[in-house]
């Protein structure tokens, strides 16, 4: 079974969780490409089994590039340089292929009020007609540039063995 995970990051959090749930697709027997949205390309995602993506959490939903501007316009993390973020990726996104399963994940404050990127993910894959697997999860950062809130990593490579272990499943 072929898993591919992509992932925008600024501050190094989210591709902490894309890891992680690609050592548990592993975990579970999967063959697993991981790769940030700057450099992934639609030929990655064709034919894969599970598309799993993600990324940050900005003002309640997806980055836009004037959030990742503002986000961290100091010396850490990118600096608000990656031009194209999951939302502008997803767009660009060709239709799903026949039987494609999909996942949406983020990171995300503490807060019940911070939002979430992985609900607008997750809508984006469907439009694409992707077959979204699980309800889109979050993932806690403590703070804005980390670090993850403790067990965050281990919670999320047991999501990626639980994604593929369901997919592999129905997979003939």
């Amino acid at each position: 079974m072929d898993v591919v995970v992509v992932y925008e990051t600024h501050y190094g959090q989210t591709r902490e969780i894309a890891t992680a749930i690609a050592d548990g697709a592993r975990d579970a027997g999967a063959d697993v490409t991981v790769v940030g949205v700057e450099e992934a390309t639609a030929q990655q995602v064709d034919g894969a089994d599970l598309l799993v993506v993600g990324g940050p959490t900005h003002m309640l939903g997806m980055s836009r590039p004037w959030s990742r501007g503002k986000a961290h316009p100091q010396e850490i993390g990118t600096g608000g340089e990656i031009d194209d973020g999951v939302r502008e990726w997803l767009v660009g996104l060709p239709a799903a292929g026949t039987g494609q399963r999909a996942a949406a994940f983020d990171t995300r404050l503490p807060s019940a009020l911070a939002g979430g990127a992985s609900h607008g993910v997750a809508r984006a894959l469907r439009k694409h007609g992707f077959d979204v697997v699980a309800d889109p999860e979050g993932f806690v950062v403590e703070e804005a540039d980390g670090p993850l809130r403790e067990g965050e990593r281990d919670r999320a490579r047991d999501w990626g063995a639980a994604l593929t272990r369901k997919v592999a499943a129905t997979v003939g």
